[in-house]
């Protein structure tokens, strides 16, 4: 049976002390780089395998991160995902994620699981119904960093990476009412929740600068799902003396919902009679006929960012997180025919 190779080994072989090999491979400034380039070479060729779970525990670190969001499968966090992954494999970091389904509880018992796998450093999207950082505080207590990003809740003392949600949809809002729009309504998500609550101030704070009158009722907050989506539509198209003529939706996962309703079920036209705009880019905003109108998020630019902001504390230590932090990513209003005929508009 082959042996392991050690250090020592590598020591004998370039003459040179146990300990400068051992802060070679772990690149240490205190070593020069014509020594980290001979023991790297010699490791490679006798087919050293750095004993991870040993070093782990002298250092104690575990070099892995955990990432918390609500659906691995949708797009945005894909995206997110990426850029975190890309950040952390520069870094020498492994990623845990998991996904909440937008579960407070399964929140929790994620960040548990983590907690007791003693992870490095914490990346969380909190759930709709996330109202306080409560159950983060254990990560707190034991001085593990924790960065929030895309979602985050109010009064948070906690670094975050965002969207300028509330100028999106003002954006998206301003865009319909410059196409003639003016009974605009607004399919939004759990008003509790400070993200949706930014998107809806960004609606409402565009139409009164525009000096367009709008409805409570216009405004229907909703879980975020194609069907709940539906429902809320034929609610809206009950009242024949006061059809919407365009629909701000909170998501692109309820927008094509109901655009693909509208053309199906209805004999309104998309967007002659009632136009529609979503929220996130998806893929399938840019395939359907007319396509989406909708915001690009820059989720991989949001991702990457938050990872980078976690790896600072890492380095620095808790202290760096002592002051908290906040990085606000800005929206791209992406038209498409969904809201306008005329394509070529600038923003």
């Amino acid at each position: 049976m082959k042996r392991n190779i050690t250090i020592h080994d590598l020591a004998r072989e370039l003459g040179i002390d146990s300990s400068t090999v051992s802060r070679a491979l772990s690149d240490s400034p205190r070593v020069g780089a014509k020594t980290k380039e001979r023991v790297k070479a010699k490791a490679k060729e006798l087919g050293y395998q750095r004993n991870l779970l040993a070093s782990n525990l002298r250092t104690s670190k575990t070099m892995t991160i955990g990432v918390v969001v609500p659906f691995i499968s949708r797009h945005f966090f894909s995206e997110a995902i990426d850029g975190i992954e890309q950040v952390a494999s520069e870094k020498g970091y492994r990623v845990i994620i998991s996904q909440s389904r937008d579960s407070f509880s399964k929140e929790k018992e994620i960040l548990d699981g983590m907690f007791m796998n003693r992870v490095d450093g914490l990346l969380v999207s909190p759930t709709q119904d996330t109202r306080d950082g409560e159950h983060l505080n254990q990560f707190v207590e034991n001085k593990i960093p924790v960065v929030l990003f895309d979602r985050f809740y109010e009064n948070s003392n906690l670094s975050k990476v965002v969207l300028a949600d509330r100028k999106a949809t003002y954006m998206i809002t301003e865009h319909l009412i410059k196409q003639g729009k003016k009974k605009i309504f607004h399919l939004a998500g759990d008003l509790e929740s400070t993200m949706y609550k930014e998107r809806c101030l960004g609606y409402k704070n565009a139409m009164f600068d525009n000096g367009i009158q709008y409805e409570e009722n216009y405004i229907k907050s909703i879980e975020l799902y194609a069907d709940t989506a539906v429902e809320a539509l034929k609610e809206f198209l009950e009242d024949k003396n006061n059809i919407p003529d365009a629909i701000v939706c909170v998501n692109d996962v309820t927008a094509l919902a109901i655009m693909k309703y509208i053309s199906e079920k209805t004999d309104y036209n998309v967007p002659e009679d009632i136009a529609i705009a979503g929220f996130s880019n998806e893929p399938a905003s840019d395939i359907i006929n007319p396509g989406l109108t909708t915001v690009d998020q820059h989720p991989f630019e949001i991702g990457k960012t938050s990872s980078e902001m976690l790896f600072d504390f890492v380095k620095d230590g808790y202290s760096g997180q002592l002051s908290s932090k906040t990085v606000v990513i800005q929206p791209e209003l992406i038209v498409r025919g969904s809201t306008t005929m005329k394509l070529a508009v600038e923003y």
